[in-house]
């Protein structure tokens, strides 16, 4: 029988079973109708999401082309995050950002579809992975990185990592050149905003508000940690744009750019000063 390894986060229970579901990958196969049915979507849907790249090729079997499980899952997570608002467009660079930083999911032990998944599984990882994963801080500052809150010490040698995503954007913000200190203050800000966040969600919402009934209230904190995660992502983007001077979705990468050169400028003109007054 395959091992199932269940991790404990904050209240949230994860069974990962990764020998069962690569079984499970590897056995089963549908036809193109057989897989529009089985995520409800019209098989013409399905043929844009390959063109779009949001969905692989199916799989030859000889003249026949058919679909594993992993092709459902994605079709499913596609669904969830249009549910959540997510544009296709959104959603393939979510996607192709994870692909770009393939070699955390691999030391990690999550697929690409997991961690864009929209109640993002969290993961054990050793010290040694950490290491891997991150060199410039682990073994010398891994007490600083702790401190932070995107890792937590689960056990002697054992470490969680809540958000594997907040993990990724410090490799990829030392990869472009942001100074360590710089890095740790900033996850330590987020870190203590999600703090900020759920205390006030618990305090507000502790007390049961009269003639409630149980169910109702079960279903609403289902949904609640939902939109919870995705509307304060969400609000934090909104307001990024707004210091930044940027209202269109569809000017980020243009604004970003521009900011960037300005900033460029910014820097040679205060040097220059700064060489002719000595």
């Amino acid at each position: 029988m395959p091992r199932v390894t269940v991790t404990v986060f904050t209240g949230t229970v994860i069974a990962v079973a990764e020998a069962a579901r690569e079984h499970t990958h590897s056995e089963v196969a549908f036809t193109i109708d057989e897989l529009a049915t089985r995520v409800a979507l019209p098989v013409r849907t399905i043929r844009e999401y390959q063109t779009l790249g949001l969905l692989s090729p199916p799989v030859r079997r000889g003249r026949l082309g058919v679909y594993r499980r992993g092709h459902e899952q994605r079709l499913l997570l596609i669904k969830r995050l249009q549910a959540r608002g997510y544009s296709l467009a959104g959603i393939r660079d979510l996607l192709e950002s994870w692909r770009d930083g393939d070699d955390l999911g691999a030391v990690l032990g999550l697929t690409a579809d997991e961690l864009v998944h929209d109640e993002e599984p969290g993961t054990p990882a050793s010290e040694a992975q950490l290491a891997q994963l991150l060199p410039q801080l682990v073994p010398d500052r891994l007490d600083e990185l702790l401190a932070t809150g995107i890792v937590e010490a689960c056990g002697s040698d054992d470490y969680c990592v809540p958000s594997p995503s907040l993990l990724q954007l410090v490799r990829e913000a030392f990869s472009v050149g942001y100074p360590t200190d710089a890095v740790l203050r900033l996850v330590g800000e987020i870190s203590r905003a999600a703090n900020t966040i759920a205390d006030s969600v618990v305090e507000e919402t502790a007390a049961r508000p009269p003639r409630a009934d149980t169910d109702d209230l079960v279903a609403f904190a289902e949904r609640a940690r939902g939109l919870i995660a995705h509307g304060t992502g969400r609000l934090t983007i909104h307001a990024i744009g707004k210091r930044l001077g940027i209202t269109d979705d569809a000017a980020v990468a243009d604004g970003l750019r521009r900011l960037m050169e300005d900033e460029i400028h910014v820097t040679r003109a205060t040097r220059s000063r700064q060489r002719r007054s000595r």
